[in-house]
């Protein structure tokens, strides 16, 4: 096995294929991916519809256990994180969205010099090869396949149809920097089938004599010599190896992993390691600190025409089944998300503070907290707070390498969050009320009955509010100065020399919309910044 590369990639998730397909693209470097999960190739994973069936499931998903959460009446979550090649873009619901221009502009306000709208953009472009009209707001030669949705689920049309009946317009190109209004989103898929980034960057890739993708392999730890990251440590199966970076070390494990591998090598809070026997090889107070996460929250209403929800049954399924495996089209190639929204909750806002999914099928919960999908015609709408106030942290629950972190996110904590989720929620009701959905929804599905007052609301958004699978910020970048920033603006470990973070957890802010594009986005630049190209 390879004891020695250039670079060395802990990671290959969204941002990790992106880097070690670019960082490889110089055959004079050598390139070393270590991803902890598997392949991943899968039938589920290639199915778009298969989004259902891996969030959760053991071989793809790490199912990391939340702390009891005191704002939310001490419920504990399981957050999903991707564990294969691709990471969360093997897994995720395949929404493609960029955020606000003011989202990036404020990083770029915040001390984060080369991070504003302008300077990223191209990265979006870069990335991406979109499968609609042409439009200057879209890359048409990049590795990502980008695609409207095929054949779209009728309860859009109800969807999209009374938002303009209530005043909201129709946004034409949402990627153009301005997200408000209502839209059909895009998918990122290629010919029916899922575009994560282990399909669009990482198996072109592949071919190279100077890369290397080892599976399989879990980081226990970065080792650190005299301040400067000269390698990594990482067992197969119950073997222990040893890899040495002569150029540099890159942690791209996501959120919740990259603050803790930075914490098993000595680098992060000096309290907490020491507290745990790890020696201290870099005091960074902000490492696991600003985690953020999009608060989120839905409603279901029964209908009177058709929806995905009556189609999911053994019988239906069957022929949903032949038609992908023949033709790669039907159900089984649908995001669940096919309408979006970005509203303003108060029209005062500069820009839109919540963030609307509608989805042609309801999910309740039972007991015991599994997914059950309502089989009567029906659907949803969820929505997230665009910019959550609330924080959380994340730590060591041991110096174990193979023990979870600890998940500690306060996920209502700001009161501000909870506001305008019950605002958000008043908003749906009066949607529902437009003669579009008025005149399909024959009852409530969840909430039953529909809470009349501000409070009642907040009673339900504190009983049943959840996260967006959006986890960002935990390794933040700031400027100098700034003693909770653990990287640079260009994406490099405070204090150690040799090694960068770059992923979800680079961000100091979240976004309004998902986080998977802003992501790629970030792998995208970093590379070209490791390159000395930007």
């Amino acid at each position: 096995m390879i004891q020695s590369a250039d670079y060395i990639i802990i990671g290959g998730g969204s941002a990790g294929c992106v880097l070690a397909a670019r960082l490889s693209e110089d055959p004079s470097r050598t390139v070393l991916l270590l991803e902890a999960g598997g392949e991943g190739e899968n039938f589920l994973t290639k199915m778009p519809a298969g989004t259902a069936k891996l969030m959760g499931h053991k071989t793809f998903d790490w199912r990391l256990p939340t702390e009891p959460d005191p704002t939310i009446g001490n419920r504990t979550m399981q957050w999903v994180a991707g564990k294969a090649l691709g990471g969360g873009s093997a897994i995720n619901g395949q929404v493609y969205m960029r955020g606000e221009r003011s989202d990036y502009d404020a990083w770029e306000r915040l001390g984060c010099s080369g991070w504003g709208y302008d300077s990223i953009f191209p990265y979006f472009l870069k990335s991406e090869c979109f499968q609609g009209a042409p439009s200057q707001s879209h890359g048409s030669h990049g590795p990502l396949s980008v695609s409207p949705v095929k054949k779209p689920e009728p309860i859009g049309a109800h969807v999209i149809e009374a938002f303009t009946q209530i005043g909201i317009p129709v946004n034409e190109d949402y990627c153009n920097g301005s997200q408000a209004g209502v839209y059909r989103n895009f998918a990122t898929q290629k010919d029916g089938q899922r575009c994560s980034t282990v399909r669009a960057y990482l198996e072109p890739a592949r071919t190279r004599a100077n890369l290397t993708v080892v599976t399989g392999a879990h980081v226990e730890r970065i080792a650190v010599d005299n301040g400067h990251a000269t390698g990594v440590e990482y067992r197969v199966g119950g073997e222990q190896h040893q890899a040495s970076a002569t150029a540099e070390v890159i942690v791209s494990a996501g959120t919740m992993h990259s603050p803790a591998i930075l914490m098993r090598s000595g680098i992060g809070p000096a309290a907490h390691l020491k507290a745990l026997g790890i020696p201290v090889q870099c005091d960074l107070p902000g490492v696991g600190q600003n985690l953020r996460e999009h608060n989120t929250i839905s409603v279901s209403k029964l209908v009177n025409i058709p929806t995905m929800s009556a189609r999911l049954g053994p019988i239906s399924m069957i022929g949903n089944l032949l038609n992908y495996l023949l033709f790669h089209k039907g159900l089984l190639t649908t995001p669940a998300v096919q309408v979006m929204a970005a509203l303003r909750t108060d029209p005062e806002l500069v820009d839109p503070d919540i963030i609307l999914s509608a989805l042609p099928v309801a999910v309740t919960f039972n007991d015991k907290g599994d997914a059950v999908v309502e089989r009567r015609p029906s659907f949803s709408i969820a929505f997230h707070v665009a910019r959550p106030q609330s924080r959380g942290e994340i730590r060591l629950r041991t110096a174990d390498p193979f023990d979870k972190p600890v998940i500690d996110h306060r996920l209502q904590s700001a009161q501000s969050d909870v506001d305008k989720l019950v605002k958000g929620l008043k908003l749906i009701e009066r949607l529902c009320k437009a003669p579009a959905l008025a005149s399909i929804i024959t009852g409530p599905l969840k909430p039953d009955p529909t809470p009349e007052t501000d409070e009642d609301w907040a009673a339900y958004v504190r009983q049943f509010g959840g996260i967006g699978y959006h986890a960002v910020g935990a390794c933040r970048m700031g400027p100098d100065g700034d003693p909770m920033a653990v990287l640079d603006p260009r994406l490099r470990v405070r204090g150690i020399t040799g090694l960068r973070v770059i992923d979800a957890s680079i961000m100091p802010e979240p976004v309004s919309g998902n986080t998977n594009a802003p992501t790629i986005m970030i792998a995208e630049r970093g590379a070209d910044i490791i390159k000395g190209h930007a």
